[in-house]
């Protein structure tokens, strides 16, 4: 029987691991591992090569051993689509895995990686030795019969390898079989060498490709989403009843203030209202009313733990992932108009500037008055008329205070564009607009962070007491950039012509000055979403980092308890720090800090759910137009050719080299440019380009181009 290398490999790790602290001659290991004579050589072969890969480390009289420790960090690996993944790291800078180095490791997996000595990137780099734990992600993908079992083909870039499903695996939980051609949800069971397919179950059989619903069923499987709630959370749900108004003990009735709802025209969770009044003494009274989420949801509860477990809702096209059930989101916690709702209220004097000179944050019962949608509150702010003007025009006034306000200190406002859908009854997109950013978004905008932060300075002001202990809470923080990230977003900016110096620590104000810098340029979108790319990601913790974007010493999330956990915290928080002093601090931090983690992890998941099933309706859209010639601007210059962004659709596809034929194309990274060797041609970055949609693979998600002419 020959020597099975991997097999081999395997053994030698995992000795050399038990082994540690000891390193061993040729002669010496291979006994310990019971290599027979004529395999010695292939042996000695194996041994040179895992010590130059850096799998084992060769020391000093041709000795082996595991890698010092130095050397190897543990992680949880993220993947990305394009093949490639990283090792997070807590401290330092995340680790680089090409896909050469993945091993048998799949996204989300804990890992233990080696770091090579040298890197070639901004990142170090390494490979993985060893799988640690596995994610227990779903695998999403189409299904293929064999002889012997059959083959699911993942629908996610990232899973690089396809699924073995032996013949007696083929079922799913709930007894279907999947057919030939099918969407089937399946599940990783054993992955030991790289080089042969993954082994694994199938758990569910969605149906065909071509159902319309199949595209939500795909995201929301692929990212472990539950499309429907535990029996028991909906009947303890449908058990919750309406409070007797009557009784409204501790309560702030505010139910004969004019407040109203602002939300987009197809919401149907409102969970935050507005009220607004000049008071006599010159000063203004804003109100922000939140829904009382937590007087229904108590903290254990079966729809508590289905809600901490989700996070945050998940908002797609035409559809929505809710995190409390049906019956709370949008019936009793709703703010509907012309009902009484109990509510959590944030009300703040005010002078004009926006400077808030007292404040008081109360439960309290409200009537909301009007439901408005924003292009409603917008025609009102430009003239139009309505009962309600006069509040609003004075709440627009406030608004551009505290606009001003923010950008003086530093803050920085990003205005990137989304593609928004139409879709037919089939749930194929007829239309992609860039979204607009209203007067009436901003305004709604300026009045929560406001909240928020107001909240934040409150219990730093009760924690400044001279308390020994402080008591523990949830901020929403957003820590400076890291070194490395700035200098090359820096370094990006002057190849594009843009020499920004920063002098001492960065501060938030570099990035608006920036930001003002490139407004009027070709290439400001592009900018905007890298400077964004180049900044840490805002997260939750118990530990107050403050919040660079925003240029705030404190900052929470206080305004969306229906549709985000973190908030329901804060409102739990805030009613047992009304009564006094915590019970178990320590106890309650340590609860935080994995609450934090949790949710910021299923924030991330969520926004990645939302940018896959945008990314499925973008190439649907784009397959009604290949043919078509479109406007665009290059959105990214790779070596393997030229990204586009449809201008008036926010919908990219890729003008490969194998498609510039009129010359020899040069990639020049540092310049972010494709130069002709013969013509001296460019096609850089920002510039504006018309094209031609070739081809559209909806599966792939991608489109490809051809370029027709630049437009100079």
């Amino acid at each position: 029987m020959s020597l099975n290398e991997q097999a081999l490999r395997n053994r030698i790790i995992k000795f050399l691991k038990k082994h540690n602290n000891k390193s061993y001659k040729q002669k010496n290991l291979s006994s310990a591992l019971e290599i027979r004579q004529k395999d010695y050589q292939a042996f000695k072969k194996i041994l040179r090569e895992m010590s130059q890969e850096g799998e084992i480390e060769r020391f000093r009289k041709n000795q082996y051993g595991f890698p010092q420790e130095k050397d190897l960090v543990e992680g949880k690996l993220s993947v990305t689509s394009k093949g490639f993944g990283f090792v997070l790291m807590d401290e330092g800078r995340d680790v680089f895995i090409s896909y050469d180095n993945l091993a048998n490791a799949m996204d989300g997996d804990l890992v233990r990686a080696l770091v090579f000595k040298k890197s070639f990137g901004k990142n170090p780099e390494g490979k993985i030795l060893e799988v640690l734990n596995r994610s227990t992600v779903n695998i999403v993908g189409i299904f293929r019969e064999q002889k012997t079992g059959g083959m699911v083909y993942p629908e996610d870039d990232r899973v690089k390898s396809p699924l073995y499903i032996p013949p007696d695996k083929i079922g799913s939980n709930g007894g279907a079989r999947a057919k030939n051609g099918q969407v089937v949800v399946a599940r990783l069971e054993e992955w030991a060498d790289p080089r042969d397919n993954p082994h694994g179950y199938i758990t569910d059989v969605l149906g065909y490709p071509d159902d319309p619903k199949m595209d939500l069923q795909i995201v929301a499987k692929s990212k472990d989403l539950d499309l429907e709630f535990p029996a028991e959370v909906e009947k303890e749900a449908e058990q919750l009843s309406e409070p007797n108004w009557k009784r409204l003990k501790g309560r702030l009735d505010l139910r004969d203030r004019v407040c109203f709802t602002i939300d987009p025209e197809d919401a149907k969770d409102f969970d935050d209202a507005v009220s607004f009044k000049q008071l006599d003494n010159g000063l203004f009274e804003l109100g922000v009313h939140i829904a009382d989420v937590s007087h229904y949801v108590a903290q254990g509860s079966s729809i508590d733990r289905e809600a901490w477990n989700r996070g945050t809702s998940v908002y797609f096209v035409q559809h929505v992932i809710p995190m409390l059930p049906e019956r709370l989101s949008n019936e009793l916690c709703s703010l509907k108009p012309g009902e009484d709702r109990l509510a959590f209220s944030v009300i703040m004097q005010l002078d004009s500037s926006g400077k808030v000179n007292d404040y008081q944050i109360r439960e309290s019962v409200i009537h909301s008055n009007q439901r408005f949608s924003y292009e409603a509150v917008e025609e009102i702010i430009k003239g139009g008329s309505h009962k309600y003007a006069s509040i609003i025009h004075l709440m627009q006034m406030m608004s551009l205070s505290l606009q001003r306000k923010r950008a003086d200190q530093g803050s920085i406002d990003f205005d990137i564009p989304e593609p928004i859908f139409s879709l037919d009854e089939n749930g194929i997109p007829y239309q992609v607009r860039p979204s607009e950013r209203l007067h009436a978004h901003r305004l709604i905008e300026e009045f929560m962070l406001l909240a928020n932060k107001t909240v934040a300075e409150h219990i730093a002001r009760k924690n400044g007491k001279g308390k020994k202990e402080e008591w523990p809470f949830v901020y929403r923080i957003h820590e400076q950039p890291r070194k490395e990230d700035l200098e090359s977003f820096l370094t990006l900016l002057k190849n594009l012509g843009v020499n920004y110096q920063i002098h001492g620590d960065v501060k938030p104000e570099d990035f608006r000055n920036i930001l003002n810098i490139v407004e009027n340029l070709e290439f400001k979108d592009f900018v905007e979403k890298v400077a964004l790319r180049s900044m840490s990601k805002a997260r939750y913790s118990p530990d107050n980092k403050g919040h660079f974007g925003l240029a705030f010493e404190k900052y929470t999330h206080f305004t969306s308890p229906i549709r985000r956990y973190p908030d329901l915290v804060v409102h739990r928080l805030l009613k047992q720090y009304q009564t006094g002093k915590p019970d178990q601090p320590q106890r309650l931090r340590a609860y935080l800090e994995k609450t934090c983690d949790r949710s910021s992890e299923m924030e991330r998941n969520a926004l990645e759910a939302e940018r896959e099933y945008a990314k499925i309706k973008s190439m649907q859209f784009l397959s009604q137009k290949v043919g078509e010639q479109f406007d665009g601007i290059i959105s990214g210059v790779m070596s393997f050719g030229a990204f586009v962004e449809l201008t008036h659709y926010l919908v990219e596809g890729l003008v490969p080299m194998s498609q510039m034929s009129d010359d020899y194309y040069i990639y020049d990274k540092e310049k972010y440019q494709l130069v002709g060797k013969r013509t001296g041609k460019r096609y850089r970055l920002g510039d504006r380009i018309r094209i031609e949609v070739l081809s559209v693979s909806v599966d792939d998600r991608k489109a490809e181009f051809k370029f027709l002419d630049k437009h100079e």
